[in-house]
Order: structure tokens, then sequence, then C-alpha cells
């Protein structure tokens, strides 16, 4: 399944990156500043109704999932530092309108705006990343970035939290505002440079190139990438099939614990921040190898960590012991990072340096309608069978099919890296 580093040469002494990583480590840490100032003002300051808080996330993914995938190539087509720079000093900006939103539908459509501003971000750092970072430094690329968002997720609401308490919730927004203007200046230091040429970026720009792909036939060479390289397509049913199982009850988990723990709401916390930890710690594993074999173990074996984690969850009953949510907490934490670590893995390993973003605004398309749709589906369930039952059932099927993957994993993911270079060619032939 790996191959343990040889290289000595450090990811840490590639200053581009490490520009980034910090660009990205600022954000993220102030997008969770953000997360939790904009749970506590529409709960507790403007008393929202559960309808307009289930808004929320539909206000942040449904821009992702409609223009995700659009997104990805125009991040192909153009200077990926300068794309990320101008939408972060969109954000910041957009982050100040929220600041001062008086009600929660302009802070919805000011969300709705900044989410649409964000698309750009993921396929051009992906892009980015696959530009500057080394074939056999792609994991420790993914896990660094993964380590700083799970301990973002753990740290900044908890400081956001008693900040807002001490002060007002306000104060992160504004946090997060300078976040995001501190992230597009570490991006500027890039430029400066002059290491990242407009000639690094999609290959039809060469110049006397007269068969220039349109903006549309680009964005059909993503998915026939994709469709036609067998790794790529197997990797994402697995991943989108189990993401809309687990986005249909990780909301749940407040249903559940209402039921069978209803003067516990600390657990909550506990459960979380365990899923935090089993991340961190898996990633900090997968950070000591250069490159990742075995596909089915990676993608599978987040399946069945998650399916059992949330299949424990659901047999826990009045009066469990309180390790056993902590323990399945961070069981679930193993598989997602499995998960993130893998997938992006896969992806920046099997794509070009000229199609990478848009595979990236693809994958991140199809996540986030499975972050809109699934919520609602998985709501109805538990409506009609109990939360319970729903972990259970959901734990089940996602250990069943996480268990086929590694089973099967020799015929899933069996196509030969000269076939991908094949597809490659044909359609590059046809720019």
């Amino acid at each position: 399944m790996l191959k343990r580093i040889i290289n000595q040469s450090s990811i840490w002494k590639n200053g581009i990156f490490m520009r980034m990583f910090a660009s990205y480590s600022v954000s993220m840490m102030g997008h969770y500043f953000d997360m939790i100032a904009i749970m506590i003002i529409f709960g507790y300051v403007w008393q929202a109704d559960p309808i307009l808080i289930a808004l929320i996330p539909v206000a942040i993914a449904l821009p992702q999932a409609i223009l995700g995938q659009f997104s990805g190539v125009f991040a192909d087509r153009v200077n990926k530092v300068k794309l990320m720079m101008v939408a972060d000093v969109l954000t910041s900006l957009l982050t100040l309108l929220l600041f001062l939103a008086s009600n929660p539908w302009w802070a919805l459509l000011i969300i709705s705006l900044r989410s649409i501003v964000n698309v750009v971000h993921f396929p051009a750092q992906q892009g980015l990343i696959k530009l500057v970072v080394p074939e056999n430094q792609l994991v420790k690329a993914a896990s660094l970035n993964g380590i700083v968002m799970q301990l973002s997720k753990i740290i900044a609401p908890f400081i956001g939290g008693i900040l807002a308490s001490a002060t007002s919730p306000q104060i992160c927004i504004l946090i997060n505002a300078i976040a995001f203007f501190l992230s597009s200046l570490i991006l500027l230091t890039i430029l400066v440079q002059k290491k990242i040429e407009l000639s690094q970026t999609v290959q039809v720009q060469r110049e006397g190139d007269v068969h220039q792909p349109t903006f549309w036939q680009s964005w059909r060479e993503g998915w026939v990438i994709i469709v036609e390289h067998r790794i790529l397509w197997v990797s994402f049913l697995i991943s989108f099939v189990g993401l809309l199982f687990i986005q249909m009850i990780d909301v749940q988990y407040t249903t559940w614990f209402r039921e069978i723990a209803p003067n516990r709401q600390e657990i909550l916390g506990w459960l979380f921040a365990a899923s935090g930890l089993g991340a961190v710690m898996m990633m900090l594993f997968l950070n000591r190898y250069e490159h990742l074999r075995g596909y089915g173990w990676l993608l599978g074996g987040s399946l069945v960590c998650i399916g059992i984690g949330f299949g424990g969850v659901g047999l826990l009953q009045i009066g469990f012991q309180l390790w056993l949510p902590i323990v399945y907490g961070i069981v679930v934490g193993i598989g997602v990072a499995l998960y993130s670590i893998g997938f992006q893995y896969i992806i920046q390993k099997h794509t070009s340096k000229e199609t990478i973003g848009r595979i990236s605004g693809i994958s991140n398309s199809i996540a986030s309608f499975c972050v809109v749709l699934a919520p609602l589906i998985g709501g109805f369930l538990v409506q009609n069978w109990g939360a319970g039952t729903i972990f259970i059932s959901i734990g089940i099927i996602c250990t069943l099919i996480g268990s086929l993957a590694i089973l099967f994993q020799k015929r899933l993911w069996k196509e030969k890296e000269a076939d991908f270079e094949k597809n490659v060619g044909h359609l590059q032939k046809n720019m």
C-alpha cells in the first residue's frame, strides 16, 4: 500500500509551496472563526427559525455545486496565483459586508456571493500544487493541508466561541476578513518573485496553436478524461457514493444524542474533537510516505472506518459509557483522513498539469451536490425511521461498500499508467 520516503529533500524547502501553505493556513483558520460566528448570530442574535439556519449550508454549497466544474476549466486557462489572490481579496471585501449585515436574508445573500467568488479557489490550488510540488511530495502536500483543516476545525471554534461570548460574534467575522486579506498578501509574494508564469497554464495557450478548444470543449474534455481513465472514474464513483451516504447522517448527531443523552450536550463537542484527532493522527502517519498504493485500502478503508464509527454510534443506548463515542469519533476521523488524502492524491497522481483544474472542479461540484441533497434525504429518513436505525443502516452500507472495494481493488483499479498517457495524448491531439 505504501512506499516509504527515500528521497531526503524536504517539502519545507519548497518556497512557493510554503507560501501557498501559509496562505491556506491563514484563510482556513479565518474560515472556521467565521463559521462559528455565523451560527451564533443566526441562532442567538437573530433568533432565526430552523429553516433559515438550514439555508446556511445550502447558500455555501449550492454555488459550488453549480459552478465548480466550470471554474475548473477557468482555472486551467489562467494564472492560478492571480486567480487565488483575486478570490481572496473579494472574499475579504464580502466578509466585511457580512460584518455589516443587519438581517439573515442579507447575510444569506452575501454568503452565497462569497461562495461564488471562492468557487475558483480549490481547482486553482490543486493545479498550482501540481505545478510546484514534485510527485514524491504530493502525499506530504495533501496531508499538510489536511492537518491544517482539521486543526482549524478544532482550534478556531473553541477560541471563536470564547471570543464571541466575551465580546461579539461579529469580531470573529472581522477576523476572517483580515485572514483572507493576509492570505492574498502572501500569494502576492509569489507573483512578485515571478516564478509562476502564464506559460505554465493550460497547454492550449501555446504560441501558434490555432486549434484552441472553446470553454465548453475544455469542460467536456474534463469529463472525457474521467470516463476514459478507469482509476479516476472508479475512484469518483466509490468516493461520492460513500460521501452521499455520509452526508445523509452526518448532521443528525444532535438528533440522536438528544434522545439517548439529553443532559450531556458536551458529548457532541467531544465526538467532533475526537474525529478531528483521529484525522490528524492518520494524516501524520500518511505524511511519512511519498507514494500511496492500493487505492482500495485508501478509499475502501475510509468507508469501512466511517461505517464502523456510524454504526457504533447508532448502537449506543441510554446510559452508555462516555468513552465509546470518543472511540467511534476517532475511527470516523481516521476514515475521513484516508478519504481526503487518498482522493486528493489520486487526482494529483492521475491527471496532467493541463487538466487537473477541470478534474478538481468536477470533484468539487459533485461533492457540493452531495452536501446540498444528502442532508435533506437523511432528514426525511431519520424523521420516518429514527436516527439510531439510520445510523446503523448507513454504517452497514458504508462498511459493505468499503469491504467490496478492498476485496476487488485489483479489478477496480487495474488501469495501467500507460493507458492514462494514451487517453491524455488522444485529447491533446484534438485540442
